[in-house]
C-alpha cells in the first residue's frame, strides 16, 4: 500500500515537473572526477540544453558533464543526459549538434528514421557536423600533452 502511494505522488510529482518546469529547476550533476575548472562546461552545456530543449518541447531530467575517452554525449532511459566535458572545445555548432542529437533520443530512444527526422529538423547540417567530429575530434578527446 506505501508502495503505491509513494508510486502515485511520484507520477503526480513528474507530471508538474512538465507543467511547471520553472517551479521546478532543471537538475544539474557534475562527476567527481572533472576538475574544478571544469565546471564551466556544465554551465556552457546547460544553457544549450534548455536553448534547444525549449524550442524542441523536450526536458531531460538531469545533466551531467563527465570525463569520456570516446563518447560525446549519451541518454539514459530515466532522461538524463550525459556529456563529455571537452565538447566545449568543438566549434559551437557542432556543440549544439550533439546537443540536439541527445535531446532529441527523449523523443526517440534509438537511431531509427524518425529519430534522425527529429534531428534533421532541428539541426539540417548535422552530417557536417558528425563529420568534423570523425576527423577532429580524437584532437579533442586526447591532446598531445
Amino acid at each position: 500500500m506505501t508502495s503505491t502511494l509513494i508510486a502515485e505522488v511520484q507520477d503526480f510529482l513528474s507530471g508538474l515537473k512538465h507543467e511547471f518546469p520553472k517551479i521546478f529547476p532543471l537538475r544539474r550533476s557534475i562527476a567527481l572526477d572533472i576538475p574544478p575548472q571544469k565546471e564551466k562546461a556544465l554551465e556552457v552545456l546547460s544553457a544549450r540544453v534548455a536553448h534547444w530543449g525549449a524550442l524542441m518541447g523536450v526536458r531531460p531530467q538531469m545533466i551531467r558533464v563527465k570525463v569520456q575517452i570516446s563518447l560525446w554525449g549519451s541518454c539514459s532511459r530515466q532522461g538524463t543526459l550525459n556529456f563529455n566535458w571537452r565538447l566545449v572545445l568543438a566549434p559551437p555548432a557542432v556543440l549544439d549538434y550533439v546537443v540536439i542529437h541527445e535531446l532529441a533520443h527523449l523523443m526517440e530512444m534509438n537511431h531509427s528514421k524518425r529519430f534522425w527526422g527529429h534531428v534533421t529538423a532541428w539541426c539540417p547540417d548535422h552530417k557536417a557536423h558528425r563529420r568534423w567530429l570523425r576527423e577532429n575530434g580524437r584532437a579533442i578527446l586526447r591532446p598531445r600533452r
